[in-house]
């Protein structure tokens, strides 16, 4: 008698999701698992929703992947998935660019399957997590800009070599990313609105705000899936990030304020 397959061993499953490029799922849990070891995805009939907050509530991000990014989507009601990130990610960063990953949810069971030359079966246990997370993620800017991803990522670089804080300034028709460490040793880049790197500047009123940079390079590394980066802040309040990917995802990181050095 033949064995069952994995898929049949599990049973019927609540929630049949396949998504269309393991490299891109695995980028976005990445930066996701910088900031929680265990996510709590919420799969609807609108497409799954992640909302995590790290444990020095500095940082709150949430993942949101419509219906329409995903290549197969069946779901009955609402349905909970709870994964330990790095296991996940462990799985899943086997996949190559355009290899597409399979996700079958049962009460206590969540199937990996990844279709590529071969085709790789993972299981893993679908556990319950706690969130605590504030409800109402709308925040008002006085300052909102378009910025090519890669040119944030070379001035947080820039930044790392002489302070561990990035300052942000919006004013008038520019926008600057600063840091300043011990003696005379600083950075600057500006852009203004004249730079193709900016492709748009909304000044309501002028502000200055600082962050800290390791989460800062943390949430940037999805900026290999996403040519634009939202840069959203006022003074002294939460920067708002949003990374949108070509198949339709969006990543939104707000991360608290610091003070400068």
């Amino acid at each position: 008698m033949p064995l069952a397959t994995l898929e049949e061993s599990i049973g019927e499953p609540k929630a049949r999701l396949r998504f269309p490029d393991a490299r891109v799922l695995r980028q976005m849990m990445e930066s996701l698992g910088k900031i929680l070891e265990e996510a709590r995805f919420t799969i609807t009939e609108e497409g799954v929703r992640v909302l995590g907050m790290d444990p020095a509530k500095m940082a709150l991000m949430e993942v949101v992947m419509p219906r329409d990014a995903f290549l197969e989507y069946e779901v009955e009601g609402e349905v909970e998935m709870g994964l330990n990130l790095e296991s996940f990610i462990n799985m899943i960063k086997r996949g190559r660019k355009g290899d597409t990953v399979l996700l079958l949810v049962t009460d206590d069971k969540v199937l990996v399957r990844i279709d590529a030359g071969v085709v790789k079966r993972y299981l893993l246990p679908n556990i319950e997590v706690v969130t605590e997370v504030p409800g109402e993620l709308q925040l008002e800017h006085d300052v909102e800009a378009s910025v090519i991803a890669d040119v944030i990522q070379k001035a947080v670089k820039d930044a790392e070599i002489v302070s561990n804080v990035l300052v942000i300034e919006g004013e008038d028709d520019t926008l600057k990313f600063k840091a300043r460490g011990e003696g005379a040793r600083s950075v600057e880049v500006k852009l203004t609105s004249e730079s193709s790197s900016l492709l748009y500047l909304d000044v309501h009123n002028p502000a200055t705000s600082a962050y800290d940079l390791q989460y800062l390079k943390n949430a940037l590394s999805l900026a290999k899936v996403a040519e634009a980066v939202d840069v959203k802040f006022s003074s002294d309040k939460p920067l708002e990030l949003v990374f949108k990917s070509p198949e339709g995802s969006r990543v939104r990181l707000f991360l608290a304020p610091t003070a400068l050095e």
